[in-house]
């Protein structure tokens, strides 16, 4: 009787306190036991509530609400304004996909970019490739993609992008709210509150960085962010080579930690998991079974590794080119296969009568097997051991050697769904076709995900087969295929480079007329509004603000008769 009266008495205590939650203000004396008890089990069931909104349906949280209830803290989690566009970004991209229809954007730079682009698209990208190059916080040592620069680089970007994108949006309701009926149904709606996607590398360490760097994307006004399963410290842009995985199991962690940390702030910001893994060629642990049918190790026997090979060579005072050569030479001389290949080469040389059939036997026992278990069932379908070394070949900061390719990107994106909103295939060229087989294979299993494109402007685009015709469809006929986020990554950046080499080559030889040629004239005629650019930085909402708290004369207004933007 007395634990169900305590039980009322908690339950009771916790109406009130969900009723609280709802205000707030905090309560001027600590709470009592029971008033504690009963505040803890509303936090827990808002979180519960939290976590079955169909926003995250198919999200695999592999721990409990209270468990994130626990670690928020007295004070109110209220939802942060990025989670208002996250929520508007999810709806997008559910709507597009159920049309067949991309969402498709370019990466800005800086918030000029962000206001044209508002015209035409519905989202907004931010590259950490362009923040490495372009960007780069701290003590602005800009350079190449390799995840060196501070943590904190992209989030500021964004950070950046978003309160300009305020800005905006402040002045240019002000104009239509200020503007009589005839004036605003002839003034364009721009919605400048577009959803941002940033690039989250690596995540930048370990699970604890991860957490902080989710965190400060939150605050900082992300709708998304991606974490790609590369190595943290041997992270490279998608299409350069020399990439490093890390194991399955260690960026499904990743995703976790991200997902709890936006768990703990209530944040309904989307995670997309991307994989390098299709052009991935080491990875830096075989701790993972999930990996072992795709590491490559050598059937050659009797040599030093090459890890040794190189430490002696450096040892005697060998050349950078020349310890480059030996291990091209290494390798090339030693043959190299995964352990499934061995298998396949040794059941075609052995005297098995009915070599397809052991093949096949061979393959489905091995299946999800970890590499030991693979062994003692080649040995016993061949009746000897198979020689197949993967620690003889690893590199000298110890990385194993990794196939790559579609089906090691599947079996990855397969693991990873789960515990994303977005699928990313990071690709080494735009092929249509192993998009269409890539999303098909991962729908069998997860049959609601949506996926992310780069079209990067890494690829040449002319050289690979496109006719004018398939490059503008391209864009629509990835979207059947599921792939309805898709990005120019760097067009920010490319066409700042374009517009200025044009401007700056013939700014030398014709002065001002190249400038009103190719600028202004062509902002008038496009009607681009940074051609009066001191209204477009917000010059006539902030003087209409000044008035109105100053009772200024017209004598003081920036935008009085002397402005010379009357001109236009």
């Amino acid at each position: 009787m007395l634990r169900l009266r305590t039980a009322h008495t908690i339950s009771s205590f916790a109406r009130t306190a969900q009723r609280a939650m709802s205000s707030t203000a905090l309560p001027p004396h600590p709470p009592s036991l029971d008033e504690e008890a009963a505040q803890f089990e509303a936090r827990t069931k808002d979180m519960e509530d939290f976590f079955f909104q169909p926003r995250f349906e198919g999200i695999k949280r592999p721990y409990t609400a209270a468990s994130v209830a626990s670690k928020q803290g007295t004070l109110p989690v209220t939802p942060l304004p990025g989670s208002l566009l996250a929520d508007k970004l999810f709806a997008l991209l559910k709507n597009n996909a159920g049309d067949g229809k991309p969402v498709h954007t370019m990466g800005a730079i800086d918030p000029v970019q962000m206001t044209q682009m508002a015209r035409n698209q519905e989202v907004v990208y931010v590259s950490g490739w362009a923040a490495s190059s372009v960007l780069t916080t701290g003590n602005n040592e800009v350079g190449p993609d390799l995840g060196d620069y501070p943590y904190t680089t992209v989030p500021n970007q964004v950070h950046r992008i978003f309160r300009a994108q305020q800005l905006h949006d402040k002045k240019h309701y002000d104009e239509r709210m200020t503007a009589t009926a005839e004036q605003r149904a002839k003034m364009p709606f721009v919605d400048y509150l577009r959803p941002i996607i940033a690039d989250a590398d690596t995540g930048h360490g370990g699970l604890s960085a991860v957490m902080k760097l989710t965190k400060l994307f939150a605050e900082s006004g992300t709708s998304a962010i991606h974490l790609e399963d590369q190595l943290h410290g041997g992270k490279k842009c998608g299409h350069l080579g020399g990439k490093v995985l890390v194991p399955t199991s260690t960026h499904i962690s990743r995703l976790i930690a991200a997902r709890f940390q936006l768990d703990l702030m209530k944040s309904t910001m989307l995670l997309i998991a991307r994989t390098d893994s299709e052009s991935g060629k080491l990875i830096s642990s075989n701790v993972d079974v999930a990996d072992h049918e795709f590491i490559v190790g050598t059937t050659t026997k009797g040599s030093e590794p090459l890890a040794q090979v190189l430490s002696e060579a450096e040892a005697r005072g060998a050349t950078g080119a020349e310890v480059d050569r030996l291990e091209k030479d290494w390798t090339e001389s030693h043959e190299m296969s995964t352990f499934n290949q061995a298998v396949e080469k040794a059941i075609a040389s052995s005297s098995i009568l009915d070599k397809e059939s052991a093949l096949k036997t061979y393959l489905s026992a091995v299946d999800s097997k970890p590499n030991s278990v693979a062994r003692e069932i080649a040995t016993d379908i061949l009746g000897e051991p198979v020689f197949w070394d993967w620690d003889a070949p690893r590199t000298r900061e110890g990385y194993y050697h990794y196939t790559g390719g579609v089906e090691a990107a599947i079996k990855r994106t397969k693991a990873f769904a789960p515990y994303a909103d977005l699928l990313w295939l990071e690709t080494k060229s735009p092929n249509l076709e192993q998009a269409k087989y890539f999303s098909g294979k991962i729908r069998v299993q997860h049959p609601g995900k949506l996926f992310v494109y780069n079209l990067s402007p890494s690829f040449n685009w002319s050289q690979h087969g496109f006719s004018d015709a398939s490059l503008k469809s391209f864009v629509w006929d990835l979207a059947k295929e599921g792939f309805v986020l898709q990005l120019i990554s760097l067009a920010g950046l490319h066409s700042n480079a374009v517009t200025t080499a044009e401007l700056s080559s013939r700014f030398k030889e014709d002065g001002m007329l190249a400038y009103v040629e190719l600028i202004q004239r062509k902002e008038k005629e496009i009607g681009c509004d940074v051609l009066t650019h001191q209204k477009w930085s917000g010059a006539n909402y902030i003087d209409r603000i000044l008035s109105t708290v100053s009772s200024g004369s017209s004598s003081t207004s920036a935008i009085g008769k002397d402005s010379t933007e009357h001109s236009f």
